[in-house]
């Protein structure tokens, strides 16, 4: 009878795994995305210059649960000089692309991949 009582303690866990897993990975995406939003801004300190200098404190992170878990991350344009980030990140006539969330995008991607990884093999045992 141990064999059914295993099968059956393991069915049970998998019908949490959904939740569980869900729960870990809002956690996760809502962590990165911060991450992801400081290493923009640190990138943005270090390119926006003088005429730029409140554009880095404008870039934020957003998460939330629509159709699965979305995280908004970038300029916000409620904040000062948050208007400027498409100038700042891609360029205009008066200056060159910064790419400086392009640049935060790789080392964001890696680090998503891993701790989300992390997360559902905690949640699912």
């Amino acid at each position: 009878m141990t064999g059914a009582s295993e099968f059956f303690d393991l069915a049970r866990d998998l019908g949490k795994a959904p939740v569980k897993v869900a729960a870990e990975l809002y956690t996760v995406y809502k962590a990165e995305g911060v991450a992801f939003a400081a290493d923009w801004a640190a990138n943005a300190r270090e390119t926006s210059g003088a005429h730029g200098k409140y554009y880095p404190d404008s870039i934020d992170s957003e998460t939330r649960v629509a159709f699965g878990i979305e995280v908004e991350i970038g300029p916000n344009s409620a904040k000062k000089q948050g208007s400027m980030g498409r100038g700042f990140e891609f360029g205009s006539v008066n200056q060159p692309p910064h790419l400086d969330g392009a640049r935060a995008l790789q080392t964001a991607e890696r680090r998503l991949e891993r701790a989300a990884d992390l997360a559902v093999a905690y949640a699912i045992p």
